[in-house]
């Protein structure tokens, strides 16, 4: 991928799913469809050939229903977690659910003309189904399923009114409910990096974080994280009391949960609802956000990531939108940093379009040197 281009991928049917494959050494990204046509949706694994630019993809049955969220284990590369929704004809009635697959092989790209030749005369591929987890209620929204950090058996699935952790060797678990009556929603989850028994959930415009092993009492929160509904949040990885978030009032929020008042760094640079927010792995003044004005943004946070080295990184890389990536026709609903490359990352938006891009040559370099 030459500087300042970027790699556009498209698929048949909408999508807005997107998982970077973890435990690999290639730039790797896993799509999850949403058809409404039964057993019409796909996981596409595509793979960015680094020397020459191409991109290499394999595509997977996916027949149980479309894929609203979807994310690849960090603990086996090969195995990968959906949140679905399912319609069944004989009661006309539609419900969600959680499935575990594991993919029959981690090749992507061909090792010669004939095996090329074969995977292209493919069509998509079975993966292996291990299990499937469904909500005790079968007319309950899941929002989505997240792994645990350090626990390779443990998920964490967020529902409309509560979180249930589960084994997914047995399927057994238990929910964490708030105390109290409230109609706030949950709208997402994260686990914590750092403190891995912490939970973190977006209810409304707040952010509660519950310890899995405890009651149902928030440990920390931050109230009115935005003025509209908040729609993501990611953690920093290097520093344990910060976390981003992103809403509909189309900010980019940056808090130190230590002192919830008011954001530690905050940016209105998008024109519409904020769906998505990454830190970069490796350079945390890096964040990447996705919005339904159709763009993905590139922007500096350099002001709040100064060490007491000779060299601050607001001296060489001012606060604010680096760049502005306008590939995009329809709203971006996922952005991901590749894990095997630092300064490359994907967007995907709604019209099924995934794009690859980098950070630009001399960004990069003002953070290295």
């Amino acid at each position: 991928m030459e500087e300042g281009n970027s790699i556009i991928y498209g698929l048949e049917h909408q999508t807005r799913a997107l998982s970077p494959q973890y435990e690999s050494d290639a730039i790797r990204f896993l799509i999850g469809t949403q058809s409404l046509k039964p057993q019409t949706n796909q996981v596409h694994v595509v793979e960015l050939e680094e020397d020459t630019g191409a991109l290499h993809t394999k595509v997977y049955k996916h027949d149980i229903g479309e894929i609203w969220h979807l994310r690849c284990s960090p603990h086996d590369a090969a195995t990968l977690m959906t949140t679905h929704n399912s319609y069944d004809p004989e009661n006309s009635q539609c419900s969600m659910g959680v499935s575990i697959y594991k993919l029959p092989t981690l090749d992507v790209i061909p090792r010669d003309i004939d095996e090329l030749s074969a995977m292209q005369s493919q069509n998509a591929e079975d993966m292996e189904l291990l299990t499937t987890i469904n909500p005790e209620k079968p007319e309950e929204e899941i929002r989505c399923s997240e792994w645990h950090p350090t626990d390779t058996n443990c998920v964490s699935i967020v529902m409309d009114g509560s979180i249930s952790v589960r084994d997914i060797t047995t399927t057994q678990g238990y929910n964490i409910t708030p105390e109290g009556r409230t109609r706030l929603k949950f709208t997402g989850g994260k686990w914590s990096p750092q403190a891995a028994h912490q939970f973190a959930v977006l209810q409304d415009t707040h952010v509660k974080c519950f310890d899995t092993r405890a009651d149902c009492k928030p440990v920390w929160g931050i109230d009115n994280a935005h003025r509209q509904l908040a729609r993501d949040l990611d953690f920093n990885p290097n520093r344990q009391f910060q976390l981003a978030t992103a809403g509909d009032d189309a900010a980019l929020n940056i808090w130190d949960y230590r002192n919830p008042k008011e954001p530690i760094f905050s940016r209105t640079d998008h024109s519409h609802w904020v769906w998505t927010v990454r830190y970069n792995t490796y350079h945390e003044q890096l964040l990447v956000t996705g919005s339904s004005d159709g763009r993905a943004l590139l922007t500096a946070a350099a002001s709040i990531c100064d060490t007491d080295d000779d060299k601050k990184l607001s001296q060489v890389l001012e606060d604010g939108v680096l760049q502005s990536y306008e590939q995009h026709e329809d709203s971006v609903y996922c952005v991901e940093w590749s894990t095997a490359e630092p300064w490359t990352f994907a967007s995907l938006s709604y019209d099924a379009r995934l794009v690859l891009s980098r950070v630009p040559r001399h960004f990069k370099y003002k953070i290295l040197l």
